[in-house]
């Protein structure tokens, strides 16, 4: 692109001063514009103009004089070019104070030079530049495109993309999961933090939604170009642009400026690439589909008796990776949209192979596993890294089985994932449910004759009418043995709002919280409650 810098090596330019703002000579010029009343039409011109001017519009308005160069600094103009000995024998010291301030360049012209010389040569050096620009945007569109074609993922992709820019590329999911980068380059803080993480930083992705460049790409589908923001990590500018199909948001395509200025270029490029990758997620999302479709075939054929298991299933054994010689344990997922494929990166990143489907109420995880610990641990490891507050998932953890047949095994997890998303747990294994496994498996009819369980749910529309929190404060009680300290830290309360809260209840209840048979019930009831099972 034209920049001030190479525009002032022309002949046009042998007479021009650079008398204020030379720290912005790298500014590109993409148009010009003549004018002589800059103080009352510089509303909306926009980045990258070129303004002529010999000052008639300002020469007797020292307030317009000084407010002038900042107006024009914000809008992303390139600079000035002022025609001396018309109306002013020299630039204003205000106006040359606030360009250098704002590295915004301010030329100086000789009244003999026309401004018409200089604005035919500028045009056609920027239609020289422009014509040259296509053909690189063409090339890279060719080079995109045939990346798709030769069978190229997202990674290929921004290998690509980042050593035709030189500049670091990353693509991401709506929900801001990385799926894919390339370092090419320095890169900031937040780059290379997202890439560690997973994910692009939750203050960053909060902040591009309160200044509305998120909700601004929803509505033009367009590549935005960011400032940076220091304060967070951000230290380089960037261009993002959204990736869709059908006018729905697939993901993000980043690049970073690295070490050197943002251009045009770069725009038109990551726009292309926005494209290229809209491809590339709908194909990926075709062959996903196929094969959650085989996958959901083959479970259900796990779930069989394993008298019923057909020869087919034996068949497509290889296709999933499922080995029927090996011990496997079952774990299932509730609580969160949309994981399977996130939960297919994470153990893929682990080295762990594992048949992620899709199932009504969550998703079933079929691991290999030689002990019960080993999938309590990859539950534990899951909740961790893949789950968040505003999306609280649980994972139930069935026994481990070296049964062809998965159903029992299958049967335990979803049973203590169903368990533990009741009662506000994270992981729930089925062998250490106990007395919750018992209370699940009763009838509706018997829960309901426990007079118990009556006393709660008098105690639940107490807190209900009166906006109290008795029906916590018992449980954490119970939970705790009635160890008092450690219940009310549990709530947050003093020990004394503990006493008095607990002295409420047994007089509501008329029960006394000191008789172990009275606690005894009182605490199944609390768990029968919170299970909701009647």
């Amino acid at each position: 692109m034209l920049t001030l810098r190479q525009a002032l090596q022309l002949p046009c330019f042998e007479k021009a001063t650079i008398v204020a703002g030379e720290g912005g000579l790298d500014h590109v010029i993409r148009r010009v514009h003549v004018v002589d009343l800059p103080g009352t039409d510089y509303a909306d011109w926009g980045r990258g103009l070129l303004l002529f001017t010999a000052g008639y519009g300002i020469k007797d308005n020292p307030d317009e004089q000084k407010i002038l160069i900042p107006a024009l600094a914000d809008q992303g103009l390139a600079g000035m070019v002022f025609s001396m000995g018309w109306y002013f024998d020299e630039v204003p010291a205000v106006m040359r104070g606030e360009a250098d301030s704002r590295d915004f360049p301010i030329i100086a012209l000789p009244p003999e030079v026309q401004f018409i010389d200089i604005i035919e040569r500028l045009y056609l050096e920027i239609l020289n530049e422009q014509f040259a620009l296509k053909e690189r945007v063409d090339d890279i569109h060719r080079r995109l495109t045939q990346l798709v074609l030769e069978g190229g993922d997202l990674l290929t992709l921004t290998e690509t993309l980042a050593t035709i820019l030189n500049r670091s590329a990353l693509i991401e999911s709506p929900t801001f999961e990385v799926l894919a980068s390339s370092l090419h380059g320095p890169v900031d803080e937040s780059r290379l933090r997202a890439i560690e993480m997973g994910y692009t930083p939750r203050e960053i992705s909060q902040r591009m939604v309160k200044r509305g460049i998120y909700a601004r790409m929803q509505e033009t589908l367009r590549p935005v170009r960011m400032g940076t923001m220091p304060d967070i990590g951000m230290t380089m500018e960037r261009v993002i642009a959204p990736i869709v199909v059908r006018r729905e948001i697939y993901g993000y395509i980043w690049i970073v400026a690295g070490d050197h200025p943002l251009t045009d270029l770069d725009e038109l490029a990551i726009e292309n690439a926005a494209t290229v990758a809209a491809l590339v997620m709908v194909k990926e999302q075709a062959v996903r589909e196929a094969q959650q479709a085989a996958r959901g075939d083959f479970l259900a054929q796990l779930l069989r008796p394993e008298s019923e298991i057909d020869q087919s299933a034996l068949e497509r054994e290889n296709v999933v990776g499922y080995q029927f010689d090996r011990p496997h344990q079952v774990l299932f997922v509730m609580g969160q949209p949309g994981l399977g494929t996130r939960i297919d990166f994470w153990l893929r990143g682990l080295g762990q192979w594992g048949l992620v489907v899709a199932r009504e109420k969550g998703l079933a995880v079929v691991i290999e596993s030689k002990s019960n610990a080993a999938g309590q641990a990859l539950a534990g490891r899951l909740t961790a890294e893949l789950g968040s507050r505003s999306q609280p998932m649980t994972v139930g953890i069935g026994g481990t089985t070296n049964d062809k047949s998965l159903r029992r095994a299958y049967d335990e997890a979803f049973e203590a994932a169903d368990i533990g998303a009741r009662i506000g747990m994270t992981t729930a294994c089925f062998w250490e449910l106990g007395l919750l496994d018992w209370l699940y498996r009763l009838p509706p009819e018997t829960l309901q004759a426990n007079p118990y369980l009556a006393k709660i749910e008098s105690l639940a529309e107490h807190d209900r009418k009166n906006n109290s929190d008795l029906v916590r404060t018992l449980a954490a009680y119970l939970d705790h043995g009635g160890a008092l300290a450690e219940a009310a830290s549990a709530l947050s309360v003093h020990r004394n709002t503990m006493l008095y809260r607990l002295g409420r209840i047994e007089e509501i209840l008329a029960v006394d919280l000191r008789e172990v048979n009275q606690r005894l019930n009182l605490h199944v009831a609390v768990k029968t409650y919170y299970l909701g099972l009647k």
